[in-house]
């Protein structure tokens, strides 16, 4: 089964006026069933806050996840910098614990002036010992880390960096962001055979880990060093991933999990245009 939903509001919704507490109600109406709590900006919310929030979705049955905030770097070679990064994902697992999220979404970390060689390895190691910490506090235990992958070249996260990542415990699962894969390598998706091709690699990799993929998708406008913004279904400029591909893969390769839209304004909108063309492939 996949879960469709949206990441954080989206223009429908501050034009309806729809606060966070109705936001359940208002994605249930749609028929979705899935919602990414944004972080990506800092921690400003109270575990009670959160708790309160998570109560309302669990009364219409969405599924949570919670993103990370974005100044997350494991890629950093300063052993300060990355003790603030742990301890921005131990703060996100209180607030998505106290939600009822399972699953925290985080960027692995950038280059800065490292070889990209060096930086992976410095992320592979700082996620082996974060591994080991939130172990010994008991903080993985129904949870999933999802390291996503990235869309600018500076950034570490190729699709085949995060599965590297994946290997590393049985509490990680990718979060496959297709627009950031897309617009990374310049717009190599453009068949599902080309999406199929990563959904197989994460399955061959990781088993049944592989076959439970969280993912986000969108249109994203790209140029010679990846990434340059987000677009929705609407925008006219020329820029993939075509969801209909992804949804053919998604059916053949028998994938389940969660699509989040980050479509930019459009979440809602995109989420369901997805799920209505995942739902017409039988």
């Amino acid at each position: 089964m996949i879960d469709f939903g949206p990441s954080g509001h989206c223009e429908k919704m501050e034009e309806e006026n729809i606060d966070i507490l109705k936001v359940p109600a208002f994605l249930n109406e749609h028929g979705l069933t899935a919602f990414e709590y944004p972080l990506t900006y800092g921690i400003n919310i109270s575990t009670a806050k959160a708790k309160i929030i998570g109560e309302e979705f669990k009364k219409y049955n969405i599924k949570l996840s919670v993103h990370a905030p974005y100044y997350i770097n494991l890629a950093t070679p300063d052993d300060e910098a990355a003790e603030k990064s742990f301890g921005y994902i131990v703060s996100s697992i209180a607030i998505m614990k106290a939600m009822g999220a399972d699953r925290l979404v985080f960027h692995p970390g950038s280059l800065t002036k490292q070889t990209r060689e060096v930086a992976f390895n410095n992320t592979i190691r700082r996620i082996k010992e974060l591994v080991v910490r939130l172990k010994e506090e008991n903080l993985l235990d129904g949870i999933y880390l999802c390291p996503e992958t990235m869309g600018k070249h500076g950034q570490i996260g190729t699709y085949s960096e995060v599965l590297e990542m994946c290997k590393i415990d049985e509490h990680i699962i990718p979060t496959l962001d297709f627009g950031h894969i897309n617009a990374f390598t310049l717009g190599s998706l453009k068949t599902s055979a080309d999406f199929e091709e990563i959904l197989n690699a994460y399955i061959s990799g990781l088993g049944d880990r592989g076959h439970n993929i969280h993912c986000h998708f969108s249109r994203i406008k790209f140029g010679d060093k990846g990434e340059l913004c987000h677009l929705n279904f609407d925008t006219l400029e020329d820029f993939g991933p075509d969801y209909l591909e992804l949804v053919k893969a998604l059916r053949k390769c028998k994938t389940e999990g969660r699509i989040i839209s980050e479509s930019r304004g459009h979440q809602t909108i995109d989420s369901m245009a997805i799920k209505m063309a995942y739902d017409a492939i039988k």
